[in-house]
């Protein structure tokens, strides 16, 4: 009688452990805001002065929780649950939930302290390693899948190395003159994606 050997492990369990820390570093972003709710209460203040009070808070609450779920939305597409698991890949996944799981304390700090050059590096920094280890996953993911015979979508990896490339030109510039608009340049991540992915698509024929 042959014993029929284990089937490979699924990434399944790993995606949903990942997708439920994320969750939790989404709801953890909401906590000073509440602490400064209570406040507001206490001290009888209309809506309009809470904002005028919290406003920058509130921004930076906004800001984070868009950023991550982006982020969340590029992990789901790329992490592929038929994706064979790995002692590498996992590694990969676990520093990137890191900077996601970081999120809420430099969030916290950005919304409640004065603007300067080592606290902008602080947010802008853990988006740039946080877009990097998610173009490392990429890079993991389509290796793994093509040793193991599994269909790859080349394009995957375009996104994250596009937002990667212009957090690290926005952490360089706040370094220069600290501010927060510097984020504006994401808004070019998609002209540089289609970019990449051309780039991408020429240098494979």
């Amino acid at each position: 009688m042959t014993i029929a050997p284990p089937p490979e492990r699924s990434s399944e369990r790993l995606i949903a452990f990942l997708d439920a820390a994320i969750a939790i570093a989404l709801t953890l972003l909401i906590l000073p805001l509440m602490e400064s709710v209570s406040e507001a209460t206490t001290e009888e203040q209309t809506v309009v002065e809470y904002v005028d009070e919290h406003g920058w808070q509130l921004l930076a609450f906004t800001i984070s929780f868009m950023i991550i779920s982006m982020f969340w939305r590029l992990h789901h597409a790329i992490l592929l649950p038929d994706t064979p698991t790995s002692r590498a890949r996992t590694t990969v996944q676990f520093a990137w939930l890191f900077t996601i799981t970081l999120m809420p304390v430099v969030t916290a700090l950005t919304g409640g302290l004065e603007t300067d050059r080592p606290l902008v590096a602080s947010y802008v920094g853990t988006l740039a390693v946080s877009a990097w280890l998610l173009f490392a996953i990429a890079v993991v993911e389509r290796r793994t899948r093509t040793a193991a015979g599994l269909p790859v979508d080349t394009t995957n990896g375009a996104t994250p190395l596009a937002m990667a490339l212009l957090f690290t030109l926005t952490l360089l510039l706040a370094l220069l003159v600290p501010s927060y608009y510097w984020l504006l340049l994401m808004t070019l991540s998609s002209p540089l994606r289609i970019g990449l992915t051309r780039l991408s698509a020429r240098s494979a024929r």
